[in-house]
């Protein structure tokens, strides 16, 4: 097979009106779909958790474990690749093991404090803003690493 033949199997055909305005978004990469679906996750933990539900907390605290065990050689097997976040969430675990759910909520209180101007794992409301201050405050979780 020639390199020409090769390249084309490979690489998609350019659109054969150039002079189309509207360009189409860029694939999802494997690791935007990773962030999502932690974002997801930490969402429905840190509902339950504060909504008391310490089965589903339990439970949708595994599923991030095992989530974080797909991640194909970009982490260590956990959910989050800084180590301060690891050493919270699996704060969040023993605490959710033991049965304490304030526990679990102060130690998700303190992962979210890893994520400065907003960028957290969970999305719990709109922004408020700080006393005196017009800068919104810092009142969900969006991103992590």
């Amino acid at each position: 097979m020639s390199i020409a033949a090769i390249s084309s199997s490979i690489v998609p055909p350019a659109s054969q009106n150039s002079s189309s305005t509207s360009a189409s978004p860029a694939p999802e990469t494997s690791w935007q779909a990773y962030v999502k679906e932690r974002r997801s996750d930490m969402q429905t933990l840190s509902s339950d958790i504060k909504s008391g539900n310490l089965q589903g907390a339990q439970q949708e605290y595994q599923d991030l474990v095992t989530l974080g065990q797909q991640l194909d050689g970009r982490g260590n097997g956990t959910p989050f690749l800084r180590s301060d976040r690891q050493l919270d969430f699996n704060a969040i675990g023993g605490a959710l093991q033991n049965g304490n759910l304030a526990g679990a909520e102060q130690a998700l209180t303190a992962l979210q404090n890893t994520f400065g101007n907003g960028h957290n794992p969970v999305t719990t409301g709109t922004p408020s803003t700080t006393a005196g201050n017009s800068t919104p405050a810092a009142s969900s979780i969006d991103t992590i690493a």
